[in-house]
């Protein structure tokens, strides 16, 4: 079994800067006005306006709050940029109101609100914003909006997106130093997500692999969901509010990103063993074959090598998955891949979404298992 090394950079502060960079002369005045510069206690990063009559804006764990130790900063600057020029010119103080930085789960959010205006230069209130997208798929054109650590200046650059995984949005367009927590928006000018790190991923053998990953606005959602029902409502307005509050908008990945899937001589139990030196187990057969059609990938390996990778958490069903604890009547959706479900609230919009035969459709979770899942905002 080998191991791969997975190395992931936190482009908050300057001094990441990927090669090759560029720079789009023009920038859709939707998302350049929504998009703005943060920097709190030093880390000097990104945001999106997600709520303009109450001041929100979204942005990276990391830039609100020291990754190492957890502790918020107790107030940040927040810029608007000059049309003109696309530096920061429209200065704010904002508060941290919520924000997470937990890497097991790729939870890496902050929201902040903006106070009191810096200086002479006046912005107009109402403040620009965008709204969310919460069905963004693979090859939607996107674009990044930021602001360069050398220089501060509000940069774009366009691309498609690639994949989904583990709660991010993977796309060919770069991320540079400075995006951290910007607005990674969708060919409409809707926010689908926050850009958020640069990671390398090499075999071992000299050969390497380059991805600029983006947190998911559903996972922002699932998160705010679990702190208190409704939770994201208070924060962010849809695009599309009926759509997203009646149907099952999950986050899908085509897989778990495991490199090798491994169990022991000794136990039946199954791992997937990760790119960042991590492993997961899966709790049972039904779960692993929500995301896999067999086990013949599966290899045997001794203790010791599976040992050499912490155990982080079990698998939770596939996203997309009809769920229920094998105690209790009520059906769930499983909507991410750290088990976020959502309820769906009656017979009737069980048989709208997935048609007359959708019991046949539902795993029981035994009752051992159900506290690996978490409840977020039901399916009306």
């Amino acid at each position: 079994m080998n191991k791969l090394i997975y190395i992931s950079f936190i482009v908050a502060i300057g001094g990441l800067l990927s090669p090759g960079l560029l720079i789009a002369q023009t920038i859709p005045e939707q998302t350049r006005a929504a998009s703005v510069w943060v920097v709190c206690d030093g880390r000097q990063g990104s945001g999106t306006v997600i709520h303009a009559e109450k001041g929100y804006i979204l942005t990276n764990g990391h830039v609100a709050s020291n990754h190492l130790n957890g502790v918020a900063s107790s107030s940040c600057d927040v810029a608007f940029a000059d049309p003109a020029t696309k530096l920061p010119r429209y200065f704010f103080t904002a508060s941290v109101v919520k924000t997470v930085f937990f890497e097991k789960n790729n939870q890496d959010f902050a929201i902040l609100r903006l106070g009191q205006p810096i200086g002479q230069a006046a912005l107009t209130i109402p403040y620009p914003s965008l709204k969310t997208n919460e069905f963004a798929e693979v090859g939607d054109k996107i674009t990044i909006t930021g602001y360069s650590g050398a220089g501060d200046k509000q940069l774009q650059r366009s691309g498609q997106i690639i994949d989904f995984k583990n709660g991010f949005i993977e796309t060919d367009a770069e991320v540079i130093s400075g995006d951290s927590g910007g607005t990674l928006a969708d060919g409409h000018g809707y926010l689908i997500g926050v850009p958020t790190r640069i990671v390398t991923v090499s075999n071992g053998d000299g050969e390497s692999e380059i991805r600029f990953e983006h947190i998911d606005i559903r996972a922002l959602i699932n998160w705010l969901d679990t702190l208190h029902p409704d939770g994201h409502d208070e924060f962010i307005i849809h695009a599309d509010s009926v759509r997203y509050h009646q149907s099952a908008a999950f986050i899908d990945q085509s897989d778990l990103d495991c490199f090798d899937l491994v169990r022991s001589v000794n136990s039946p139990s199954v791992y997937c063993m990760m790119s960042d030196g991590q492993r997961l187990s899966f709790p049972n057969d039904l779960t692993y074959i929500s995301w896999f059609s067999g086990f013949e990938d599966v290899k045997f390996v001794d203790d010791e090598e599976i040992r050499e990778f912490p155990l982080t958490r079990n698998v939770t069903f596939r996203p997309g998955t009809l769920v229920k604890s094998a105690s209790s009547p009520k059906v769930y959706v499983v909507v991410d891949a750290f088990g976020t479900m959502r309820h769906i609230v009656s017979e009737e919009r069980a048989k709208e979404l997935w048609g007359e035969n959708w019991a046949s459709l539902v795993f029981d979770i035994p009752d051992e298992f159900f506290t690996n899942y978490h409840i977020g905002q039901p399916i009306e």
